[in-house]
C-alpha cells in the first residue's frame, strides 16, 4: 500500500494536511480517476477555512471524457502456449478505454464565486495531525490531532484530541469484519478457521 497525498487547508494563517476527504460527501461530485497509486482518490483539493466557512478553493483532478476513448496495448498470458510450454508465453491485445482528462474546479463546479466553492454540503469532522508522527506501517499517525467539527460547511467546534479518541483501537470482532471485506483476506480467515 502506498501512502496517500493528503488534502491541503489553509486555516489560521497555517497549511495543515488531513487525509479526510470533505469533497466525498459531495451529492453531485463526478467519479474521479486515480492515475497514481499515490492518489487512490483520483484528486487534490485545496481548501480554506475562513470566517468560519470551509471553501474548496483548488482543484486538481482526472475524469473520464464522456465521449473519447483511447486504445491501450495489454499484455496478457496465453495460457495455451505456457501448457505447451512454447515461447513466446505473453500477447499482447489492443483494448479501448475511455480517455482521462484533467479538471481543475470550475471545470466540475462551474458555480464557484471567486474560484472558490462553498463547502454547505459537507456535515463532519476533519481531522490534522499535529506534531511528529508514529510509527503505524504505512499510515500517517500522530499522536495528537486538531479536530475541526462542521455542520453544512461551517465551523462549530474546534479541539485537540488523542489518537485513541480519533480512532479507537477496533475489537476482534471488527478486525475480522474488515478482513472479510476483502476477497483474498477472506479466504485466508476461513482457511485459518477450517
Amino acid at each position: 500500500m502506498t501512502f496517500q497525498t493528503s488534502e491541503r487547508f489553509l486555516y489560521q494563517g497555517k497549511q495543515l494536511f488531513s487525509n479526510d476527504q470533505p469533497l466525498s460527501h459531495h451529492p453531485n461530485v463526478p467519479k474521479f480517476v486515480s492515475v497514481t497509486t499515490m492518489c487512490r482518490r483520483g484528486y487534490n483539493g485545496t481548501w480554506n477555512i475562513a470566517d468560519s466557512k470551509l471553501y474548496l478553493t483548488e482543484l486538481d483532478a482526472n475524469i473520464q471524457h464522456p465521449t473519447r476513448l483511447k486504445k491501450r496495448r495489454v499484455r496478457m498470458l496465453n495460457e495455451k502456449w505456457l501448457e505447451l510450454e512454447s515461447e513466446p508465453w505473453v500477447i499482447y491485445k489492443d483494448v479501448l478505454e475511455p480517455l482521462v482528462i484533467k479538471v481543475k474546479l470550475l471545470d466540475i463546479f462551474p458555480k464557484a464565486i471567486n474560484g472558490q466553492l462553498f463547502a454547505d454540503w459537507f456535515s463532519g469532522e476533519i481531522n490534522f495531525g499535529q506534531g511528529k508522527g508514529i510509527d503505524q506501517g504505512m499510515t500517517n499517525s500522530f499522536k495528537k490531532y486538531l479536530t475541526l467539527s462542521f455542520l453544512k460547511g461551517v465551523l462549530v467546534n474546534e479541539a485537540f484530541r488523542h489518537h485513541k479518541e480519533v480512532f479507537p483501537p477496533k475489537s476482534i470482532e471488527e478486525v475480522r469484519a474488515s478482513f472479510q471485506k476483502s476477497p483474498r483476506a477472506g479466504r485466508l480467515l476461513n482457511q485459518i478457521e477450517e
